[in-house]
């Protein structure tokens, strides 16, 4: 696990990043998941496939199915294909979860196939079911007579959120074949409750809470045609609640000895820090942070970058005791290492009068509608 300190911040910032592999978790943090090889290719529509992915619109209108040319190494998930295959269209692409798998086997998947430009083969392994559930896997190599060895699905219902990780049969990788369709912003990202503070990341984003003002910028970086809104926008980001002890300890800890000193400690792989009255002040002072780069564009630098990250994202975050110094995790909602960290140490994990109630919050209660993304206008 490699660390990354970018220092001197403003404001006495701090943000520390993990690189690291991973395929994500469910509700989509997950990398990602970009070949930039080749160009784009246009498909039936006019839609435009980001390079390194093939798609393919169905016998249903309404799906376009992808695959990705790089295949499977370390993921990704469907969520990640769908999302950076297609987003630099106006209008936002997701897996279609749970939809019904209407393709269980070879002679019923060669529509999708040839749209792919392939045919299948029997797999060599796993009697032809792909070894994660839910899943439509195909070999990345195409045989000298065009064809590829394909796996599928022995349940009912198309799992998104699923990772083929490093799956192989005898050194033969794999690509996932995903089906994306359209959805708002505010209902293309589903999440369960808990760990997360809903089942449906809405716009809400009035107050001084975190999640508040991650999701007014987002908003605005969308509104205003900001560079890291791409053409099928930013939806709203969800808390991991189940995180939120966990992050308090990390903040009081490193309050008093020094940035990052427990980084890790609640599962996350990016964290900021800093100090604020409230948490939107330290979330105005991320995004400060955006400046002109070498070319000459006003880009994010720093701590903005998470909170602009593309796609389907959660975080978590902790304040100390006394001070007001706080910590934003991102990467990943590790519930059961969050929980297992407080179990153990139940002095040191706490909650205070700004904390996000452990409810369930009704994502139809106060929300906005989406906002217009200004690069599409």
């Amino acid at each position: 696990m490699t660390r990354v300190a970018l220092t001197p911040l403003p404001l006495g910032l701090s943000v520390l990043l993990a690189a690291c592999s991973h395929g994500g978790s469910p509700g989509g943090d997950a990398g990602t998941g970009s070949v930039d090889i080749g160009q784009p290719t246009t498909i039936e529509g006019g839609w435009e496939c980001a390079p390194g992915y093939r798609c393919a619109r169905g016998e249903d209108p309404d799906v376009v199915w992808v695959m990705r040319e790089a295949g499977n190494v370390n993921g990704p998930s469907c969520t990640a294909v769908c999302r950076d295959a297609l987003g630099s269209n106006c209008a936002y692409n997701t897996c279609d979860e749970g939809r019904t798998v209407e393709f269980p086997d070879q002679q019923a998947f060669a529509p999708v196939a040839e749209s792919l430009g392939f045919a299948c083969r029997p797999g060599g392994c796993w009697d032809s079911v792909a070894p994660g559930e839910g899943m439509y896997l195909v070999s990345i190599a195409t045989d000298e007579d065009g064809t590829r060895s394909c796996y599928f699905p022995d349940e009912t219902q198309v799992s998104c959120n699923v990772d083929p990780g490093n799956a192989n049969c005898f050194g033969e990788r794999y690509a996932s074949v995903c089906p994306c369709v359209v959805q708002p912003l505010d209902q293309a990202c589903t999440w369960e409750c808990g760990p997360y503070n809903t089942t449906r990341a809405v716009w809400k984003t009035e107050g001084t809470s975190c999640l508040a003002r991650i999701n007014y910028w987002r908003r605005r970086a969308c509104e205003e045609g900001w560079v890291e809104c791409p053409p099928a926008g930013l939806p709203p980001m969800v808390e991991c609640t189940a995180c939120h002890e966990c992050a308090n300890s990390e903040a009081d800890h490193d309050q008093e000895h020094g940035a990052h000193d427990s980084f890790q400690r609640c599962g996350e792989n990016a964290q900021g820090e800093g100090g604020g009255q409230t948490c939107a002040d330290v979330i105005d002072a991320f995004v400060s942070e955006r400046a002109i780069a070498e070319d000459g564009v006003m880009r994010c630098q720093g701590h903005c970058g998470p909170i602009l990250r593309h796609g389907c994202q959660s975080f978590s975050w902790g304040r100390d005791l006394d001070t007001g110094f706080h910590t934003l995790n991102w990467g990943g909602c590790n519930a059961e290492r969050c929980e297992a960290y407080c179990d153990e140490n139940p002095g040191s994990c706490y909650t205070h009068d700004t904390s996000t109630p452990a409810g369930c919050d009704d994502p139809d209660v106060g929300a906005a509608a989406n906002p217009d993304i200004l690069v599409c206008e």
